[in-house]
């Protein structure tokens, strides 16, 4: 198969196979040349195919073939030896190695000069495609030499694999099983006394035929299951209206995000939903979760690597006779999308956590790690954040306090994706309520 071009000996199953074949020898039949203790040679014997019948042909027209070099015209006759020839005698169709056609093949298609991956199903038509083999030898040692060589590469059967319609197809290649070892390879002399060695060769391969009615591309999936408790023209899928979160919010990521939708339609029953994520006014879903229970609540823990903000990291100041972390509470910082700066709205206290301390109002400083985009890192000015601490705890409503005085700006991009979320019937993912952009950061 070529791009862009096309060539009438495409698609031709026997003529992959006699390439495939003519590869095998060329590569495999070799021998040794002993000229004496130090110089010893491999002599691979070059294979042609019998294309025209005539083997003259053949002799005259590979004259350089040892070097891989063009043909250049010669005066008189020049044989080649030692040589092969191959000579196509036919193929049969083995009917005992038929097999199922409800078997998927894969196979590539050029569609507008892209190659594209097709499954169909495929009935695989059995073959036994038959050679006869001569080899033109100059000497009784050398045949004997070569004699060894087909038993030793033919006999255990070789496997080689060829393109057909853009499939990859197996092909075993080895002596007829209806014909012995001993009465494989035998011997002629002819006039001009050069040594002449013949045997048979059979290749088992299949010819692959594709269903074009159940041809589908490769890259499709089945996305999921979904069952009706109910037949379509009885009741419609009804309507999802999401209700929690609100539209147009901030979030950060690595938290818990808690959905809620309501279903109603009277009389009609989602028993599943699929979760999804579009960018704000895009049309293209990345799924979240499928096959969700449709209880009208559902938690996405949305992951730390949703986008590439590398949030600041809150380093506590303690003073064991005053205040301590007993455990560390969760608080998220967001920092203006806009202007980079950090302000006391910027904090959200996720989980309060626990301080040891005396007092019923209490406070800790803290420091903000920063990495700008390079790994660099920087710290916000000392003493001039604390957290505010009630009854041990972080004091959710305004869990921290930043001096008039100073102001801080995030020194690194501060990334985020807004997008919409998809509450979808996992049967007809046409019906869904939707959560319009949300501002992950």
């Amino acid at each position: 198969m070529s791009l862009f071009h096309s060539y009438n000996n495409e698609d031709v199953l026997i003529r992959a196979v006699i390439a495939g074949i003519l590869d095998v020898l060329n590569n495999k039949i070799q021998y040794r040349q002993i000229w004496g203790d130090e110089d010893k040679e491999t002599i691979s014997v070059p294979w042609y195919y019998n294309q025209s019948g005539d083997e003259r042909f053949m002799q005259d027209f590979y004259t350089h073939y040892g070097h891989c070099l063009p043909p250049k015209p010669v005066d008189g006759n020049f044989d080649f030896i030692p040589r092969g020839v191959l000579t196509y005698t036919g193929s049969v169709i083995d009917e005992q190695r038929i097999t199922s056609r409800f078997v998927q093949g894969r196979y590539v298609k050029d569609i507008d000069g892209v190659l594209e991956q097709y499954v169909s199903y495929l009935y695989s038509i059995p073959l036994s495609i038959r050679f006869d083999a001569e080899l033109w030898i100059d000497n009784q040692l050398t045949a004997f030499k070569i004699e060894q060589e087909i038993r030793e590469v033919l006999f255990k059967n070789i496997t080689y694999y060829v393109y057909y319609k853009g499939m990859r197809i197996g092909c075993t290649a080895g002596f007829p099983a209806d014909v012995t070892i001993d009465k494989n390879i035998a011997y002629s002399f002819e006039s001009d006394n050069k040594i002449k060695l013949n045997f048979s060769i059979e290749v088992e391969s299949y010819q692959p035929v594709f269903d074009p009615t159940t041809e589908m591309l490769a890259s499709n999936k089945m996305t999921g299951i979904g069952v009706r408790l109910y037949s379509v023209p009885e009741k419609s899928d009804g309507v999802i209206t999401a209700t929690s979160p609100g539209d147009n919010l901030t979030i950060p990521k690595g938290i818990p995000l808690w959905l809620d939708w309501i279903y109603n339609k009277e009389g009609a029953i989602i028993s599943n939903i699929n979760l999804y994520w579009l960018y704000h006014q895009q049309n293209e879903r990345n799924l979240i979760e499928r096959g969700i229970p449709n209880h009208e609540w559902h938690i996405w823990n949305i992951p730390e690597t949703f986008t590439n903000f590398k949030e600041p990291v809150i380093i506590w100041e303690e003073d064991p006779s005053v205040i301590s972390v007993l455990r560390n509470p969760v608080i998220k910082i967001i920092p203006n999308t806009t202007t980079n700066a950090i302000a006391e709205s910027s904090f959200t206290a996720y989980e309060t956590g626990y301080f040891i301390t005396s007092q019923e109002d209490a406070s800790i400083n803290l420091l903000l790690e920063m990495k700008d985009d390079d790994g660099n890192i920087s710290y916000s000015p000392d003493g001039k954040i604390w957290a505010n601490v009630k009854f041990n705890q972080i004091d959710a409503a305004n869990p921290v306090s930043i001096a008039s005085d100073v102001s801080i700006i995030f020194p690194g991009t501060v990334d985020y994706k807004e997008i919409d979320i998809h509450i979808a019937n996992s049967v007809n993912t046409d019906v869904f309520g939707i959560i319009n952009k949300l501002k992950i950061v």
